[in-house]
This record gives C-alpha cells, structure tokens and sequence, in this order.
C-alpha cells in the first residue's frame, strides 16, 4: 500500500491543505486506530482496518465495501478504488485524471 500511495502522492499536484507533500495518502488513505467519518458524504478512501493481518476495506459514498480477506486483500482492494474511479468518477481523481491524458494507470481496464 506504501508504494501505491508514494506513487499516487508523487503524481498529484500539491495541495495548501497538506503541505508535506502527502495529497494522496491524507485524502484517500486511512490507517487503524484511526476511522473513517462515515458522516461525509464524499469520502472515498482505502481504509485499513486490521494492521496484522493486513486487511483493507474501501469507502465510497458512505457505503463500505469489505472485500475478501487473505493474501489478495490489498490487490481487491486497489482494483476496486481504480475501477469505482473508471466507472462512477469518469476516470478522475478530484481534478487529476488517472486515465490516458494523465496519470495513465486505469488502462489496466481495458475499454
């Protein structure tokens, strides 16, 4: 999950709000103990539930989707963040768009 979020932090652009450079991981990533404010509306995040085993649940729109668990968690997991994005958000990430004409990672979907 790491180097998906240093990924993704490194190819947002910056934000005032988060000026460790961090876009990504503060708006879309939250780590136990913590929990995810089920009262916004708007939340969309990876919410890691369990730190070990590792277990990664997903939040959009007040819904939590908790995929399976076991080894193939976090892959689910990621799969179903990008294609939500794809399908629900037309591609877009806030303002940066995670198909061809930027970031370019939902290509793994196909057409």
């Amino acid at each position: 999950m790491h180097i998906f979020c240093t990924y993704l932090d490194s190819r947002l652009p910056p934000h005032p709000k988060y000026p460790d450079g961090k876009t990504f991981t503060s708006q879309h990533f939250i780590q136990t103990p913590d929990k995810p404010d089920m009262s916004n509306e708007n939340l969309f995040c990876v919410y890691q539930s369990s730190v070990n085993p590792p277990h990664y649940e997903l939040v959009y729109q007040q819904q939590v989707y908790n995929l399976p668990k076991g080894r193939n968690n976090l892959f689910h997991t990621l799969l179903m963040f990008l294609y939500i994005i794809k399908t629900k958000e037309s591609g877009m990430l806030g303002r940066v768009n995670l198909g061809l004409s930027g970031v370019n990672v939902l290509w793994i979907f196909g057409d």
